[in-house]
């Protein structure tokens, strides 16, 4: 963490970010396969589900738009580590892997949660590759805060 871009708070948050789309299809998993006496409760939590991956969909961009607000807000400190002597490959390369690594402890998480409760995996690997392709994008970004 000492050469990171990211300090604990930035991983928390980014973590809980990760957490909040993961947990949000695991919920709308549990939902559908719950068994409710209601009627009334069993078709309002019907129109939810049947918009699923639209709704989750939607909660990625929150946090790709959350994790792009900040990825910006550390291009001061980017352009800092360049000065004291730092490479933008370096940079670059430890911003990836602290991203990757903190999208892989989520996945396994939620990975583990889906195994346990027998539910499909399909949307997990989906949101997985969805943020994996966001990451590669991002270490451009931090290529164009060379020149701050």
């Amino acid at each position: 963490m000492k050469k990171s871009l990211f300090r604990i708070s930035d991983v928390l948050e980014l973590c809980t970010a990760y957490m909040l789309c993961f947990f949000l299809n695991l919920l709308f998993d549990y939902v559908k396969i719950m068994d409710l006496d209601s009627y009334i409760l069993k078709a309002f939590l019907k129109n939810f589900t049947d918009y699923q991956e639209i709704i989750v969909l939607i909660f990625t961009v929150v946090v790709i738009v959350f994790h792009y607000q900040m990825l910006h807000r550390k291009k001061a400190e980017i352009f800092c580590k360049m000065l004291v002597g730092d490479t933008i490959f370096n940079i670059t390369i430890r911003y990836a892997l602290n991203c990757l690594m903190i999208l892989i402890f989520v996945c396994f998480l939620s990975t583990l949660a889906n195994v346990y409760l027998k539910f499909n995996l399909t949307s997990n690997f989906y949101l997985t590759f969805i943020f994996i392709i966001y990451i590669l994008i991002s270490t451009r970004e931090v290529r164009k805060y060379e020149n701050f």
